[in-house]
Order: C-alpha cells, then structure tokens, then sequence
C-alpha cells in the first residue's frame, strides 16, 4: 500500500466507474481528495462515504467547460491548501462507424477527453509545481492503436498520449511529473450510458454478454493509478491483454489490423 498521508488530490470523472474507484483506493492510502463530476448527487454521496469535507470535498464539474475548471482547481486549494495529484480520468465515448457520425460528435469527444484534461492542468499547474506533483492522465489502450467503430474516441485518447508525453519533458526540470495509464477493457465501466452511440456501434449490442479476456475490474485500475502516482512511470499499460496487444502492434501492426479486419468482417456477418 502507497502511503499518500497529508497528500491532496485531485480527480476527474469521480462519480463512477474507475474514477469512483480511484478515489476510495487513495483515500484508503490517507489522502486527501477533491472529486470532480457532472452527476453532483452521486458526487456528494461518495465525498459522504469518503469522510466528509474534511477528508473529500465535492465539487460539481463539466469538464468542457474552462472556467468550471479553473473554478474546481481553485475552490480545492481553498479548501485544503495545496494539490500534490491531479488525476484526469473524466471522459465519455463517441461509437459507431465514422461514416454514421453527425456534426458535433467529435468535436464533443474531445471537448471531454482531451481539452477537459488541459483545461484542469492549466488550472492545476501552478499549484503542482509549488508541491513537486505528479499528473496522471487516464488513457486507453485505444490510444495506442486505434480501434474501429470508436475512431474518434481513439484519436482523443491518443492526442492526450502525445500530449502528456510532451508536457512531461517541459515539466520535469520543475519536479513535476505526467504519468499515462492506459486501461484495457474494464468490467464495471458503462462509458455507453454516458455516451454518443450511432450506427455500427458495438457497445450495448445486443446479446452481448461475453467478457473479453484481460478485462480488468475498475478497483485494479485505480491500483494501478496509485501505483503510477507514487512511482511516475512515463506509460502505464494495463492488463496482460492490453500490453500484448499493445506489444504487438509495435511489431506488427499488420497482424493487429488483420485482427481488427476479421473482427469486423463478423460484425458485417452478424456474428457475436
């Protein structure tokens, strides 16, 4: 166990899935935590269950939005003085064939994914600098290798790759590092229900029920976050299945998109 005593941080998305997880697992480890999300009623229940305002302080937050952001970064240091950890973990999925997209899709896709992680790092980043703190940017495998019926969500995750990657170089002579984890398929993790599903999309198909293998539950991605907080790693590729994948794919792409092409060639099929 990590120990994060007098540690405060920051995280997105906190309301649900990994982020919910995310934020149990550091307070159990004795940090102090500010939760951002839309949903504010799940947001002040969890920050309840937490320990209350002096151990989890709920702030209501679109991430979309800069000046809800700045506005969440500034009432957390007001409240507890200082930010050792930003985690950025909000995020939504856009799925269907591109072709099936409509105006504003994408362009909604990034707004959460990846402008909603500048936005809270620009607001955060005095402040990290003053403590020598550590961002950790929550990725996708998707990320690495682009995955169809999900194209622009993949190029959302894999802009906020390029991006933190860069943004660790400039920031490492201040102290301050930027950690991206790259969850696999994650049990628990119901991105559809606050999505943009179109045609072609393979989330919520019917008679889906089969679980792919490697999938991790949201409590071990948000060890995994942990662990990367503490020991600020570059890139952190979750589960045997991702990394394989992942591996792969840095040495034959072609066997990945041959996968990727009989995936869908089934799809076409109505296979499940």
């Amino acid at each position: 166990m990590h120990d994060f005593h007098q540690k405060v941080v920051l995280i997105t998305g906190a309301s649900t899935g990994i982020g919910r997880a995310a934020a149990i697992a550091f307070r159990q480890a004795g940090a102090r935590v500010a939760l951002a999300a839309r949903s504010a009623d799940a947001l002040v229940q969890l920050a309840d269950v937490l320990g209350g305002p002096d151990w989890a302080l709920a702030i209501p937050t679109d991430v979309s939005d800069p000046d809800q952001c700045e506005r969440f970064v500034a009432e957390s240091v007001a409240h507890f003085g200082y930010i050792d950890v930003l985690v950025n973990n909000a995020g939504m999925v856009v799925s269907g064939l591109f072709e099936k997209l409509e105006p504003g899709d994408a362009e909604r896709q990034f707004q959460i994914n990846f402008f909603g992680a500048l936005y809270c790092t620009r607001a955060a980043l005095p402040h990290l600098k003053a403590r020598r703190g550590v961002i950790v940017n929550v990725s996708s495998v998707a990320g690495l290798i682009g995955t169809p019926t999900t194209s622009v969500y993949s190029a959302s995750k894999a802009a906020m790759n390029a991006w933190a990657r860069a943004l660790r170089v400039e920031l490492r002579p201040f102290g301050v590092d930027v950690v991206t984890v790259c969850p696999y398929f994650t049990s628990g993790v119901q991105l559809a229900q606050k999505g943009i599903i179109r045609e072609g999309s393979l989330h919520n198909r019917p008679g889906k029920t089969r679980r792919a293998p490697g999938t991790q539950t949201a409590e071990e991605a948000a060890q995994a976050i942990l662990r990367a907080a503490a020991r600020r790693p570059r890139l952190l590729v979750l589960s045997w299945a991702g990394r394989a994948i992942w591996r792969l794919d840095r040495l034959a792409p072609w066997l990945v998109d041959w996968v990727m092409e009989w995936g869908m060639q089934r799809l076409h099929k109505g296979e499940t």
